[in-house]
C-alpha cells in the first residue's frame, strides 16, 4: 500500500507547510503586537512611555518630536538593552513601516506594551524638534 510513495517528497512537503504556517502565524503575532495611535492619543500617552524614534540618524537630525531618543531600527537589536521591558514602548518612524519591523524585534526581546505613531512623523502636525 505504501510502497509507491516517495517518502522524501512527503516530508518535504510537510515540512513546507509547517514553515508556512508558522510564518503565517507569525505575522498574526506581529499585527496584534503594535497597537497604532493617532497623534492625539500618541501625544497622551509618550509621556509615560520610552518614546523612540526608529529613522535614520539624519533622518532623525531633520526633526522628531521633542524627547524621543534615536535607536535606529536596523541597530535595535543590538541597542535594545537601553530599553526597559516593563514600561510601554512609542515608536516613531517615517511612515508606519518601520515601527512594525522594530515591533518584531521587541517582541522578541520581551517587550509587550509597543505602540506606533499611526502614518508616522509624517502626520505629526505638531512642531519638531532638529539637531542644530
Amino acid at each position: 500500500m505504501f510502497e509507491n510513495i516517495h517518502w522524501p517528497t512527503v516530508v518535504f512537503g510537510s515540512l513546507i507547510g509547517v514553515v508556512i504556517l508558522f510564518i503565517i502565524q507569525s505575522r498574526r503575532t506581529l499585527r496584534k503586537s503594535i497597537n497604532f495611535l493617532n497623534e492625539e492619543e500618541f501625544s497622551a500617552g509618550m509621556r509615560k512611555a520610552q518614546l523612540i524614534d526608529v529613522r535614520r540618524k539624519n533622518e532623525f537630525d531633520t526633526g522628531h518630536i521633542n524627547g524621543s531618543r534615536n535607536i535606529p531600527w536596523t541597530t535595535l537589536n543590538k541597542n535594545v538593552n537601553k530599553l526597559r521591558t516593563d514600561q510601554p514602548v512609542y515608536l516613531v518612524c517615517a511612515n508606519g513601516k518601520i515601527s512594525k519591523r522594530a515591533t518584531a524585534i521587541l517582541v522578541t526581546k520581551n517587550f509587550s506594551e509597543i505602540y506606533g505613531l499611526q502614518g508616522g512623523i509624517t502626520s505629526w502636525t505638531k512642531p519638531l524638534k532638529t539637531k542644530k
